[in-house]
């Protein structure tokens, strides 16, 4: 779901980035393009509880080992990989 954002959120607004661009210039759909991002940080920002327990310590070393072999977080890290890869790639070239 969390990945599916990024993919989404560049669909919806693709369709406004020409008229915006019409109407504003460069410089003024980049400020109405970051002005929509502010607002979805601080409505993200709403969307999470506060933490009612204090956080636990931070294991010693080796954790790195272990979260490097335990398998939901590669196929999380695979999916933010193949995603930057089909989503940079072609702005670069």
């Amino acid at each position: 779901v969390a990945v599916s954002g990024a993919a989404v959120s560049g669909l919806a607004l693709a369709p406004l980035l020409p008229p915006a661009l019409d109407s504003y210039g460069w410089r003024g759909a980049l400020l109405l393009l970051a002005a929509v991002s502010l607002h979805l940080v601080a409505a993200a920002a709403l969307l999470r509880p506060p933490p009612r327990t204090p956080p636990e310590p931070p294991e010693p070393s080796g954790t790195l080992l272990r979260l490097l072999r335990h398998g939901p977080f590669l196929r999380y890290a695979a999916a933010f990989a193949l995603l930057d890869l089909g989503y940079y790639v072609p702005f670069v070239h």
